[in-house]
C-alpha cells in the first residue's frame, strides 16, 4: 500500500475519483511494478508477494477503505474482472504479451486511447445486441417474450 500521512487522506470516494480521472495514475502505478511481482489466476499469493492487475491496483492504495474504493470504482469507470482477468491470465488472444504486466500495461493503453471499450461502453453495446437481436426476430415474424410477465386478473 502507498504510505501517507495520517490525516492527509481524502475520503475513500473522493480519493478513487481523482486516481481514476484516467489512467494515467494506474498505468504509471503499473509501470512501476516488477515483472516477477505479477501473478496469474488469482488475485494474491499467499504470502503477499505477487498480485494479478487487481492485487496490484489494490496495493496503491493507502488503506483497505481507500483500496475497496479504488477496485470498486474502477470497474465501474473504467473495466471489469470479468474482462482483466483473461488478459491478465494470458488467455485473452487479444493480449498475446509475454508478461502478465506486458498484457495488462498494453490493455490499459488501449482502453486509454479508446480502443478498448470502457465498462459503460461494453453495456451499452451490449444492450444494444439483445436489441438488435429482438429486431431481428420480430422482423423474421418471431415472438419476444415480454421483459415483465403479467397476469390476468
Amino acid at each position: 500500500m502507498t504510505s501517507v500521512p495520517a490525516g492527509c487522506i481524502p475520503a475513500p470516494l473522493e480519493w478513487a475519483a481523482a486516481q481514476l480521472e484516467t489512467l494515467d495514475p494506474v498505468i504509471a502505478y503499473m509501470e512501476a511494478t516488477a515483472e516477477d511481482s505479477w501473478n496469474l489466476d488469482t488475485v494474491r499469493s499467499k504470502d503477499g508477494s505477487k498480485n494479478c492487475f487487481f492485487g496490484h491496483l489494490f496495493n496503491m492504495a493507502p488503506d483497505d477503505d481507500h483500496a475497496n474504493a479504488l477496485w470498486g470504482m474502477f470497474e465501474d469507470l473504467w473495466s471489469t474482472t470479468y474482462r482483466i482477468y483473461p488478459i491478465n491470465d494470458g488467455t485473452n488472444p487479444s493480449y498475446p504479451q509475454e508478461t502478465p504486466k506486458q498484457r495488462i500495461l498494453a490493455y490499459l493503453r488501449a482502453l486509454q486511447a479508446g480502443d478498448e471499450l470502457t465498462t459503460e461502453q461494453s453495456m451499452e453495446a451490449c444492450y444494444q445486441l439483445h436489441l438488435d437481436a429482438e429486431a431481428a426476430k420480430q422482423a423474421a415474424g418471431g415472438q419476444t417474450v415480454p421483459a415483465v410477465a403479467t397476469q390476468n386478473a
